[in-house]
Formats: structure tokens, sequence, C-alpha cells
């Protein structure tokens, strides 16, 4: 029997990753990659090509999304505005924060699948990374179960003939748990990135980078790319 068509949205990232693996034992893969200019995106795309190897995706599309660079608003877009410590992250929203970003993804996603025949899009968030930082979701709203259901209703009323669903495989479970899970599956960490301020050498203590140090260092397993924290020492 003919696995199913997957879209697979590959930031280039850890969580993305497990998803991609996760996708890949049950359905046929088209790699689906959306460059929007932050700051790691050129690093993003080269990783994007290579997973896409090693997956062995029998599709592949790179969109550039120019306009949220053009709009604009936050650090990850504009290198005049500093991305927050984790340490210094309190109430309300991060200067990380795009709003918008996670409805753009799904939709590109969904359009793609549409023409290709894929009966799902998977797409890699999870709503609270685990420590050290604050809950992602309290952060960035989008990164959230009740998010993504809206757009899975939204969705279904503009395909009902061809339903397409919006698999989130990794939406509960935090860094330590997803790198376990990777392990376990085979996932190639050393082809991913999670650093939001950089796109060279991993700066050991935005959100992406301290809670996927904390992930390996509490799951007891070598981070391949050797992403180790700056000097200022993480808060438990």
């Amino acid at each position: 029997m003919a696995k199913e068509k997957a879209v697979v949205l590959c930031s280039g990232g850890l969580n993305s990753a497990v998803s991609a693996t996760i996708a890949a034992t049950e359905h046929t893969l088209a790699f689906l990659h959306v460059r929007f200019e932050h700051r790691a995106a050129s690093h993003e795309a080269e990783l994007f090509e290579k997973q896409t190897a090693y997956f062995g995706a029998e599709q592949q599309l790179a969109v550039n999304m120019p306009h949220l660079a053009a709009i604009g608003g936050n650090a990850r877009l504009n290198t005049e505005w500093q991305i927050e410590k984790v340490m210094n992250i309190g109430e309300g929203r991060p200067g990380s924060y795009i709003p918008g970003l996670v409805g753009t993804l799904l939709n590109v996603g969904f359009t793609w699948a549409s023409v290709i025949g894929a009966s799902k899009v998977f797409l890699g968030v999870s709503e609270d990374l685990g420590p050290p930082a604050p809950r992602l979701n309290g952060m960035y709203p989008d990164y959230s179960r009740e998010y993504i259901e809206l757009c899975r209703h939204a969705f279904s009323i503009a395909t009902p003939d061809k339903p397409i669903s919006i698999e989130i495989p990794v939406i509960d479970l935090t860094r330590t748990e997803t790198v376990k899970l990777g392990v376990r599956l085979g996932t190639p960490f050393e082809l991913t990135w999670s650093c939001i301020s950089s796109g060279t050498e991993p700066c050991g203590v935005c959100v992406g980078c301290a809670t996927r140090n904390r992930g390996f260092l509490d799951a007891a397993i070598p981070d391949p790319i050797l992403c180790e924290p700056a000097s200022t020492t993480l808060p438990a």
C-alpha cells in the first residue's frame, strides 16, 4: 500500500528535525522551508538542503517570504535590537516574538499540500521547551495547541472534500523529552540549529540555545554541534 504524502515544515531546528523523523516512519516526505531573512536564515537554509538529502525527501520547496523582514518589528529580523538572554525574559512578549509567524508557515504548508496531494502538514512546535525558559506558549501565543486547533478548523473549511490535517508530534514535549525521542528514532541532530541570535556560532544564552543545552544535558547525551553555554551560568 502506498504511503500517504506529508509536507514537513523544515526550519533546520531541533524540533522540526524530530518531527521529520516521526513523519518519515509512515509517510512519503515533501520538505518545505520558509526563509524570512532572520539572523540564522542562511545557515538554516543550508541545513534544510542537508536534511532533505538525509531523509530522502521525494519533493522539496524553499519559499522566500521577504514581507516579514519588510514589516520588521522584532529582534530576530532587526539586528539593531537585542535578543534577550533567557534569564532576562520576564512578563510580556520578548523582542524575538514574530506575531503571526506560525500561521504564515502553516498557510504556506497548507497551500503546497493542497497542490501536491499531501494529506498532512507536520509542524515542530512545543508549548513548553522546559527550563531555563518560561513556557513558550506564554511568550509566543501562536506556539499553542489552541492556536493550531483553530488553524486546523480553518483548513477543514477550506478543503472540505479533501481534509489536510496539521500534525504537531512534539507539542507536549520539553527539549529533554524531544532530545531523548530523537536519539531513539535516529534524528540527525548534527544537522540542526537552535540559536536565534546567530547563524555562525551559538550564543549559548538565547531561548533556543539555553533550552537546547539544558535538553541535552538533562538527557545525558552530548550535543553533536557542541552548543556550549556562554560563561553566564544558566538558572535552574
